[in-house]
């Protein structure tokens, strides 16, 4: 997992190539406290949070090698990423793993 703070980032998280074999799924939380970039001190700007599960072959598509920081950039893939957030990209792994979506056994009534 990996996160950023201020609201106005430039979306994009740092990942080493030499991690790309360590996961399948990459989880970026962008955590929206404020915003820091330029004038900005961070007492403004906040909003909700966003999580994005990313495939590893998503990661290695959008990732940029080149120096100085090796990243993956999500400005201007929006309406790549929709998919992926919140709820419904936590719901890509729990199917990756076979793993059902909870329901309460109420029992039968007589």
């Amino acid at each position: 997992m990996k996160s950023r703070y201020a609201t106005d980032c430039d979306r994009g998280c740092p990942v080493k190539v030499a991690s790309l074999d360590a996961f399948d799924f990459l989880i970026i939380a962008f955590l929206n406290i404020g915003k820091f970039f330029g004038k900005y001190d961070g007492s403004i700007g906040l909003q909700d949070p966003e999580f994005y599960t990313l495939s590893n072959q998503f990661v290695r598509e959008h990732q940029d090698v080149s120096p100085p920081f090796q990243k993956v950039h999500l400005k201007n893939l929006e309406s790549e990423i929709e998919p992926f957030k919140n709820e419904r990209g936590f719901e890509l792994i729990a199917k990756a793993l076979g793993i059902l979506r909870p329901v309460k056994d109420r029992g039968v009534k007589p």
